[in-house]
C-alpha cells in the first residue's frame, strides 16, 4: 500500500488560487491512505487513523448538533490525548475554530480566556477545570459518521491558541489553515517521518511546537506516543522501549537525562532525531549528547504568532561551534528580518536590532484585539520583540529579550503579568520580576519587592500568593526585599540592573 501523502496534496491550490483542502484533510486523507496504521498510542490502546477520522467525524456532528455555526470557537483543556486530536479535526469539520487552553493554568486565567474567547462548546477531560464543560466521550458517541463536510476558506482561522501578553492579559492568536499548511510544508520533507515512524512530544498540544509534532506526524502516517512519565526516569523508559524515533524536548530535559545513569545504558538505535527549541544547547552539552543518543538534532526558533519554527539549525550545523550559538537560518520560503527597532530600518550582519517575522506563517492577528495586531503585525511583518542579528552567512542569533520575557522549562513567563498579580498582595507596593539563570529550567523568575511602609513582606507567603493566581511555573522561585527599585533619570526600571545583582 503506498501510503504517502505530501503537503501539497494536502494544502493545494487549485490554478485560480482557491484552497481545496485543510486542516481537516489531514486526517481524512490519512485514513483513507492508511486507515488501519496507529495514529496514537495510549498504555491500555491504540488508535487508527480510521478511528481517529471517524470520532472526529462523529465530534463534528455532535457540535453542529448543539447549534455550534462556522466562525464559533470550540475549546478544549486538557493534557495530550486523542480527544485533543478529535476535537481539533472535529471542529475543523464542523467549521469551527478549534481554541486550545493551557491546562496548567490556574481556574481564575482559565475563566479568563473562556470569557475572552466566549466558546460556544467547551470540552475538558477535568470537570474541575471548568464546571459544566462537556467531558468523556459520551456526548458525541451516537452522532453520524457521515462527514458533514462544512467548508472552510484558507485564510478562515481554523485554531487559536492563547498566550499571556506582555500586559498581562491572555492574548488568542488567530492562526489560519493557510499558516499551518505553510508551517507543516516547511518540515514535512526533512524529518523522514514515515509510516513506520513513533514520534513522542512530552510538550503539550496547547503548545504550538506540541500540536505542530502531532500534525506533521499525521500527516506522515507515524505514530503518537501519549504516554506520560511520571519522572524524568521513566521518559527514558518510554523512549527507549516504545522505541521512539522523533522526539521534541526543551534542552533542560536533555540535559537532566544526560545525568541519568539509565540513559548511558540504554539501547537508542531506534531514536532518529531530537528536537529541540527555546534556548541553545551548550557545545560540551550537545556533544554529550550526540555520542550517547546517536541520532540527528533539530534547534528551531519561532513564535506562536509565527506559526512555530522559522529558523532551523540542521543536524550538520551542531559540529560546528560557533553555529550552536546560533538559532540556525530562516526555513525555506520564510521571511526573517533584523531591523532598527526605532525606524524599522533592515540592519547589515553584525549589527544587533529587533527580529522581524514575514511570510505566509504570519498570524492573522489577535483574536479581538486590532490595536494590539495592528502594533504586532507592521506592512505584514511580525515584531517579536527579541534581539538579534545575522552573520554573514544567514545564521540568525538571539541577543536579549526586548520585551523582557522569561523561558522557564521551555514555558513562555512574560514579568508584567506576574508582577501584576504580585502587586495586588496588601504588604507589596512596587514589584519587579525578572529571570535568573536555572540549571534545571535554564530560567526562573525571581521577583523584586518593595514594601508598603510599615507592612512586612514574608517571601513564602508572597509566593504561595502567587500560587493560588497563576500557573506555577510562572511564579516566583524567590523573592528578595529591596528599598526600592533600580531606575535612571527619567524614572525608568532598570531591569538589566536587577538581572545582574541576582545572577
Amino acid at each position: 500500500m503506498d501510503g504517502a501523502i505530501v503537503s501539497r496534496d494536502i494544502f493545494a491550490r487549485h490554478p485560480d488560487g482557491s484552497r481545496v483542502l485543510g486542516v481537516a484533510d489531514i486526517i481524512r486523507r490519512r485514513a483513507a491512505a492508511t486507515p488501519g496504521l496507529t495514529a496514537m498510542i495510549e498504555p491500555d490502546r491504540t488508535t487508527t487513523f480510521a478511528d481517529l477520522d471517524r470520532r472526529s467525524t462523529q465530534v463534528a456532528n455532535a457540535l453542529i448538533a448543539r447549534g455550534v455555526e462556522p466562525g464559533d470557537r470550540v475549546a478544549y483543556i486538557g493534557a495530550n490525548s486523542p480527544v485533543f486530536l478529535e476535537v481539533l479535526y472535529g471542529a475543523t469539520k464542523a467549521g469551527a475554530i478549534a481554541t486550545a487552553v493551557n491546562n496548567r493554568l490556574a481556574p481564575p486565567e482559565i475563566a479568563a480566556i473562556l470569557a475572552d474567547a466566549a466558546p460556544a462548546v467547551v470540552v475538558v477531560d477535568d470537570p474541575a477545570l471548568a464546571p459544566g464543560s462537556l467531558t468523556g466521550d459520551g456526548w458525541f458517541a451516537d452522532a453520524s459518521t457521515v462527514d458533514p463536510l462544512v467548508p472552510r476558506g484558507p485564510d478562515d482561522t481554523a485554531v487559536i491558541f492563547y498566550t499571556s501578553g506582555t500586559t498581562g492579559l491572555p492574548k488568542g492568536i488567530m492562526l489560519s489553515g493557510d499558516n499551518l499548511g505553510q508551517a507543516l510544508a516547511t518540515m514535512h520533507y526533512d524529518m523522514e517521518l514515515t509510516t513506520d515512524s513513533v514520534a513522542m512530544a512530552p510538550i503539550p498540544y496547547f503548545h504550538i511546537s506540541g500540536l505542530g509534532l502531532a500534525l506533521v506526524a499525521n500527516l506522515n502516517g507515524a505514530a503518537l506516543l501519549l504516554e506520560t512519565a511520571t519522572d524524568h526516569d521513566g521518559l527514558v523508559t518510554l523512549l527507549s522501549e516504545r522505541r521512539v524515533s522523533h522526539a521534541a524536548v526543551v534542552p533542560t530535559i536533555l540535559q537532566i537525562l544526560l545525568n541519568l545513569p539509565r540513559t548511558h545504558e540504554t539501547d537508542w538505535s531506534a531514536l532518529k532525531y531530537l528536537v529541540y527549541g527555546a534556548m541553545p544547547i551548550p557545545l560540551p552539552v550537545i556533544r554529550q549528547a550526540t555520542e550517547v543518543f546517536g541520532c540527528r538534532f533539530i534547534q528551531s526558533y519561532g513564535l506562536t504568532e509565527s506559526t512555530g519554527g522559522v529558523t532551523v539549525l540542521w543536524p550538520e550545523d551542531h559540529f560546528v561551534e560557533a553555529r550552536l550559538r546560533s538559532v540556525g537560518r530562516p526555513m525555506p520560503g520564510v521571511e526573517v528580518r533584523v531591523v532598527d527597532p526605532v525606524t524599522l530600518e533592515p540592519l547589515p550582519p553584525g549589527r544587533r536590532g529587533e527580529v522581524l517575522i514575514g511570510g505566509g506563517h504570519v498570524m492573522r492577528g489577535y483574536w479581538q484585539r486590532p490595536a494590539e495586531t495592528a502594533a504586532t503585525i507592521v506592512d505584514g511583518w511580525v515584531r517579536t520583540g527579541d534581539g538579534g542579528s545575522f552573520d554573514g552567512d544567514g545564521y540568525l542569533y538571539l541577543h536579549d529579550r526586548i520585551k523582557d520575557m522569561i523561558v522557564s522549562g521551555g514555558e513562555n513567563v512574560y514579568p508584567a503579568e506576574v508582577e501584576s498579580v504580585l502587586t495586588g498582595h496588601p504588604a507589596v507596593a512596587e514589584v519587579a520580576v525578572v529571570g535568573v539563570p536555572s540549571r534545571r529550567w535554564g530560567e526562573s523568575p525571581v521577583a523584586v519587592v518593595v514594601p508598603r511602609p510599615g507592612a512586612t513582606v514574608d517571601g513564602a507567603e508572597l509566593i504561595a500568593w502567587s500560587r493560588e493566581r497563576l500557573a506555577h511555573f510562572k511564579c516566583p522561585v524567590a523573592v528578595h526585599v529591596v528599598e526600592a527599585l533600580p531606575r535612571n533619570a527619567s524614572g525608568k526600571l532598570l531591569k538589566h540592573v536587577l538581572r545582574s545583582s541576582y545572577t
